[in-house]
């Protein structure tokens, strides 16, 4: 399925679209499993702060099915704010009510409800097209008619919606297992379940970055609502960039499959470079970071010497993907021609030079300079992505010689690589330059951002640094970059991209 604008236009004008396939009958049974056993795992916060805790809620909330038809109708900038499991007992209801947490104004929301067990049309939401634009919730509606949430008929609801909207009318979807409804939280809804089993779904909520999202007082369900100020409930970045000053952001639990390897917070490592070489072994590693987060599995950083003709191990081939950039002498690379492995051949590499390695290509490398080798890698491993076209080996030029010609007041930027991979969405790589005082404020990425100083000093995250200084930021941590310096600073950037 393939979001459309025509399912744009109908969320638009009705509130809501689906029901819409985006889960198996295995993956709703896999999800409760999941679930079940991560019940030791509470939600942070408040009921609804089950993916920041739970990877099993958080996969299912970047499910691309569900992230194309978001995209469609928040735009490129996403944030998860809620995630729960409604379950339903039988012959339980739900009363009419709107999202406490959407019924401002201001802002743009939407809910994700999946069925995941015994959903039918019997069991799942009922809503009323159209009320998102009637500008009253239906808490204030049933307070100015002095009724109780328990104490209001279908007929009434309908009869108050057609008061507004003649269009309006009490509509049940055809819910299936995983089926999802997405709506717009300041639709009214309700929900009951009249069959003999118990029903349970999956909740999703989501917002642009610039809605503010507070959480509600429970002790005040009825008009008018009272929501906290404190806590701020945690929010996801799934997609794209976002301010930090309107919402709290929290970065999402680690990749599954990561165990006990350390989770990846935000760090600035100076390197000074040349580093000494170990003459006996010829080649000797200096580590810099390893660890996971919650696009990847692993990622580690390293730097590494390499002394003359020396080559740290045979070509060999790995399941992790790979970045090398050369920091001070001159190496050769050394590859396996992919259609004759027998045959090896060779690209040269100098300072301001690196390569990219997909999963599963043959390599080395060795120093032909008199001095030793420096250079510095990247390497990471995920889940596979399903794209066909990926990123293929490649040698780049961190800064043409023609930037420096057309850098002017302020920041510069230039895109060097951008594509798909066998474990990411995209790999990004551009370059940047700030002029002296130039930089820009705090934000949060969906991504993770790995930074090398090339020339020049920056500061970021209260440190300065200077040359061949490496900077990592994980998706969902704040920050920013600036300038202190007299002289243009160049860095190279490189950006994960998972969802």
């Amino acid at each position: 399925m393939i979001a459309t604008r025509e399912m744009y236009n109908k969320f638009d004008e009705q509130g809501f679209i689906g029901p819409i396939r985006v889960l198996s009958a295995q993956d709703c049974q896999s999800f409760l499993q999941e679930v079940s056993d991560a019940h030791k795992l509470p939600p942070l916060d408040w009921d609804k702060g089950s993916a920041v805790s739970s990877r099993a809620f958080f996969d299912i909330s970047t499910n691309p099915l569900i992230i194309d038809v978001l995209t469609k109708i928040l735009g490129e900038d996403i944030i998860l704010w809620g995630a729960s499991m409604p379950t339903r007992s039988p012959n339980e209801i739900h009363p009419w009510h709107s999202d406490i947490e959407s019924s401002a104004s201001g802002g743009k929301t939407v809910s994700v409800w999946v069925g995941i067990e015994n959903t039918n049309r019997d069991s799942s939401l009922r809503i009323i097209p159209y009320s998102h634009h009637f500008g009253v919730t239906i808490q204030e509606v049933r307070q100015n008619h002095g009724k109780s949430r328990n104490d209001i008929t279908d007929d009434e609801i309908i009869r108050w919606a057609q008061e507004r909207d003649k269009r309006s009318q009490l509509v049940m979807p055809e819910m299936t297992d995983g089926k999802a409804l997405f709506f717009d939280g300041r639709l009214w809804h309700s929900s009951r379940n009249l069959s003999n089993k118990t029903r349970r779904a999956l909740l999703l909520q989501y917002s642009t970055p610039d809605t503010a999202i507070r959480i509600p007082d429970l002790n005040y369900l009825d008009w008018p609502f009272h929501q906290l100020n404190v806590p701020r409930p945690p929010c996801i970045l799934i997609r794209g960039s976002a301010e930090t000053s309107v919402n709290r952001f929290v970065s999402a639990p680690v990749a599954p499959g990561s165990g006990w390897i350390p989770q990846l917070t935000s760090r600035v490592y100076p390197l000074r470079i040349p580093l000494p070489p170990d003459e006996e072994s010829g080649w000797k590693p200096y580590p810099i970071f390893y660890g996971s987060t919650a696009n990847l599995q692993t990622l580690s950083c390293h730097v590494s010497v390499l002394t003359q003709d020396n080559c740290p191990h045979p070509p060999h081939a790995h399941d992790e993907e790979e970045i090398l950039m050369l920091l001070a002498g001159e190496v050769d690379i050394i590859l396996k021609n992919e259609t004759a492995p027998e045959e090896i051949y060779r690209k040269h590499l100098t300072p301001g030079q690196f390569v990219y390695y997909p999963a599963h290509f043959f390599h080395t490398l060795q120093t032909t300079s008199e001095d030793p080798a420096n250079y510095l890698m990247f390497k990471w491993q995920s889940d596979k992505t399903n794209t066909d076209s990926k990123l293929v080996f490649g040698q780049f030029d961190m800064f043409d010689r023609a930037d420096d010609s057309v850098i002017e007041e302020g920041f510069c930027y230039r895109l060097v690589f951008d594509g798909p991979t066998a474990c990411l969405r995209k790999l990004q790589c551009h370059t940047s330059t700030l002029t002296p005082g130039a930089g820009y404020e705090p934000h949060i990425d969906a991504y993770d951002v790995a930074i090398v100083v090339i020339e020049g000093e920056v500061e970021t995250l209260g440190e300065h640094l200077g040359p061949h200084g490496v900077i990592f930021y994980p998706g969902g941590e704040p920050h920013g970059m600036h300038n202190p310096g007299k002289t243009i600073a160049k860095y190279v950037v490189f950006e994960f991209h998972k969802s």
